[in-house]
């Protein structure tokens, strides 16, 4: 079987960009809030499968629609957070599909889906913003005084208008909560009693065999699609890898308490990649918006130079994540499978024995 870097080998020719961000992305200390991942979202250390799954869903269903609440200030800052904890909601989903029932995996997966489509306008629009705002934080020593300013005022009132059409919607953060809220209750439903699937069909085992499907797959999926990437570099195969690797590194920060000393660095590696995926997708639909809406950026000298920065950033970010692709996608899937089933039959040995003077977790 090849490796990923067989496969990726000649997606590209040598490149001459600046360092900055392989060498950030590669080398420089993750961010610091990913020091110790939140473990209020992992699986507990005595804690059976179901229950966790169910805990952690449930958190995450509440803080989604809970932010809506904090009046239209916060309005940005509770779609973002809405959209993170509906992501992770589904990567949760993703890692037990072959505990549910393939019409109800659909159903919960669809609706959290389509709650978040909801929201996706507001969250582009701050992005777009963001986006110009950083060529022009890299490249600003280099450019004339007030440059790309223009691109950033017209993008700020864009966004300033979206966020004040949906907040005026009076359906729309309604409609989200409700379906937050319902799929909250339909998760309050689930059993989590170890004998439930035997009694009545339903529930997931307290097994690795629950979520080895799962995991694999998505890993599996996730390694396949950085090699389409390099192999035919669109934006769309790009966003793609990108949501795997995040799906990826939400199922990782659940797996932690595993081998957290291993499983860590690996979802802080995810965490870092997704980060610079991001960037990348974020730039590219920035472009295509200042070309679609030339309006946006009046000046065609300002276009064409801020799509050539734009290109070269976007081939530093692309580079960038390669390296760190390919530490996190070195194994094949099968390999990922037998090596997390090592981990937690280590776990459930662990649980099984009183070691009164030695830690081993």
């Amino acid at each position: 079987m090849q490796s990923v870097r067989e496969k990726t080998r000649r997606s590209h020719d040598v490149r001459h960009y600046a360092c900055r961000v392989t060498t950030l992305a590669t080398y420089a200390p993750t961010d610091p809030r990913m020091a110790s991942l939140d473990t209020t979202q992992q699986l507990g250390q005595t804690e059976p499968l179901a229950v966790g799954v169910k805990r952690v869903a449930m958190d995450q269903l509440e803080l989604g629609a809970s932010g809506f609440f904090d009046g239209e200030d916060e309005f940005s800052g509770a779609v973002h957070q809405s959209r993170k904890a509906i992501k992770r909601v589904r990567s949760l989903l993703r890692l037990v599909r072959g505990e549910l029932t393939q019409r109800a995996y659909r159903y919960e997966d669809r609706s959290l889906r389509d709650a978040g489509r909801m929201l996706s306008e507001v969250r582009s629009s701050e992005a777009i913003v963001g986006a110009t705002m950083l060529i022009q934080d890299l490249y600003g020593d280099m450019l004339a005084e007030g440059m790309f300013a223009e691109l950033l005022a017209r993008s700020t009132r864009r966004r300033d208008v979206i966020e004040l059409r949906l907040l005026e919607d009076p359906n729309l953060v309604g409609d989200v909560v409700r379906e937050l809220e319902r799929a909250y209750h339909r998760y309050a439903s689930w059993p989590t009693d170890p004998d439930a699937r035997k009694v009545y069909g339903i529930g997931i085992r307290d097994s690795f065999n629950s979520v080895k499907p799962g995991l694999e797959r998505t890993y599996g999926r996730g390694r396949m699609e950085m090699v389409a990437a390099y192999r035919r570099p669109t934006i769309d195969n790009f966003h793609l890898w990108r949501k795997r690797a995040k799906y990826l590194r939400y199922q990782l920060e659940f797996l932690t308490p595993l081998w957290p000393e291993v499983i860590v660095g690996m979802a802080m590696t995810l965490d870092q990649l997704g980060r610079l995926l991001g960037e990348d997708h974020d730039l590219a639909e920035l472009v295509t918006l200042i070309h679609e809406r030339p309006d946006i950026c009046p000046s065609p000298r300002e276009r064409s130079l801020f799509s050539a920065l734009v290109t070269q950033r976007r081939a530093e970010l692309q580079l960038a994540a390669e390296i760190l692709g390919r530490r996190v996608y070195a194994e094949p899937p099968d390999s990922l499978r037998s090596r997390f089933g090592e981990y937690w039959d280590a776990r459930q040995m662990a649980l099984g024995l009183s070691l009164d003077t030695v830690v081993i977790y």
